[in-house]
C-alpha cells in the first residue's frame, strides 16, 4: 500500500537561554519518531498532553523545522522544498486545530473564509465555478449555503469546527492532519463530527492523522494507532489489535483509565519515582512492572508480532 505520508528518524528539539551570555538550554520535544501514514487510512496519535503529538503535527506542516530526521510527503522530502514548492504541497496537505473559535478571522464570513486559501492559488476565478465549490464544499460537511454571508460570532462551537473542516477540504486536500478537532466540543457534537470525518474519508479517499488524547475517540475513527510517551513512539498496530492486545505497560495503562459503564475506574500509573536517566526506557520510573533489564535494555519500536510494534523488553520477552 503507497504511504502517503513517512515520517523517519524524526527528532525536534527546543533551545533557550535564560540570559543573553548564557549556554542554551535544550529541551527535546520529539526523539527518533518514524511513522506511516499510508493513503487512504486514518492513523490516530494518542498520549497524554505533552508528549509531543502537537509538535509534530507542526513539523509535519512546516510551521516547525525538524533539529533532524526526514518527512517525506506524496514522495517529496519537504526539508528540501523551495518556497514555492512548499505553497503547491499545502494545496494537498490541510489541516484542522483544536480549537475551532481561535482558528476562524472574526472580521471575515464564511464566504470569505473559504474564497481565501483559493486567492493564494489561484483557483476557480470563474465566479459561477467558485460559487458551485462553495456551496458544495459547504453541503459536504452539513451546512447550508445560506451560511456563506454569515460571520463566525453566529455559530455554535460544532458548526463553527465544520466551517473549519470545510476550509480545508476547499482545495481537495489528500492529507488532513486533524489536531484534536473534536476535544473542545460537547458530547453529542462531538459524534456529529466524528462521523462526518469517517464520511469524508471514505468519499475523498483522503489520509489523515488523527491526533488525539481519548482512545474511544480514536478507537471509532482509526485504522491504525501510534502510542506516544515523551517525544517517542512506544507502541503501534492495528486499532483493533492494539485494544485486543496491548503489550506496552503505558498502552495498559491508558486503556485501564478509560471508564466504561458500570465499571470502575482503575488507577492510573504512578508518578515518576526515580530519574528517568537511570533507565533506558524513558517509562520504566512510572512502570508498575519494571525489571533489572529496563535499566539496559534499548527503547527501539521493534515488531513483536506481525504489525504489532512494541518498546519494551519484557513485552518483547513474553510474546519469544
Amino acid at each position: 500500500m503507497t504511504a502517503r505520508v513517512q515520517i523517519c528518524n524524526l527528532f525536534k528539539t527546543y533551545y533557550r537561554r535564560k540570559w543573553w551570555f548564557s549556554k542554551a538550554e535544550e529541551f527535546p520535544v520529539l526523539k527518533d519518531v518514524s511513522l506511516e501514514i499510508s493513503e487512504n487510512k486514518v492513523l490516530g496519535l494518542v498520549g497524554e498532553s505533552g508528549c509531543g503529538k502537537s509538535t509534530l503535527c507542526k513539523v509535519l506542516l512546516g510551521i516547525e523545522n525538524a533539529t533532524d530526521g526526514k518527512v517525506i510527503v506524496n514522495g517529496k522530502n519537504t526539508q528540501q522544498l523551495s518556497r514555492l514548492e512548499w505553497k503547491n504541497l499545502r494545496r494537498e496537505l490541510q489541516v484542522v486545530f483544536q480549537d475551532p473559535y481561535s482558528s476562524l478571522d472574526p472580521r471575515m464570513n464564511v464566504r470569505q473564509l473559504l474564497c481565501e486559501p483559493l486567492d493564494i492559488h489561484g483557483l476557480y476565478p470563474d465566479s459561477t465555478e467558485r460559487e458551485k465549490v462553495l456551496k458544495d464544499t459547504l453541503s459536504s460537511v452539513g451546512l447550508s449555503a445560506d451560511y456563506l454571508t454569515r460571520y463566525p460570532h453566529e455559530f455554535s462551537g460544532g458548526q463553527r469546527q465544520r466551517i473549519c473542516l470545510a476550509r480545508a477540504l476547499v482545495l481537495s486536500p489528500s492529507i488532513l492532519v486533524a489536531d484534536e478537532p473534536v476535544s473542545a466540543l460537547d458530547v453529542s457534537v462531538q459524534a456529529q463530527i466524528l462521523n462526518l470525518l469517517k464520511e469524508i474519508k471514505r468519499e475523498r479517499k483522503l489520509s489523515m492523522l488523527f491526533v488525539t488524547h481519548d482512545f474511544a475517540v480514536a478507537r471509532f475513527l482509526c485504522d491504525e494507532i501510534a502510542v506516544m510517551y515523551k517525544g517517542r513512539l512506544v507502541e503501534r498496530a492495528l486499532a483493533d489489535e492494539l485494544f485486543t492486545h496491548p503489550l506496552h505497560p503505558y498502552t495498559q495503562a491508558l486503556l485501564a483509565a478509560v471508564p466504561e459503564v458500570g465499571g470502575k475506574l482503575s488507577a492510573a500509573v504512578e508518578s515518576e519515582t526515580e530519574n528517568s536517566d537511570d533507565f533506558a526506557c524513558p517509562f520504566a520510573p512510572r512502570c508498575p512492572r519494571v525489571k533489572e533489564a529496563c535499566k539496559k535494555a534499548g527503547n527501539e519500536l521493534t515488531q513483536v508480532t506481525p504489525g504489532h510494534f512494541c518498546a519494551c523488553v519484557l513485552a518483547k520477552e513474553k510474546n519469544k
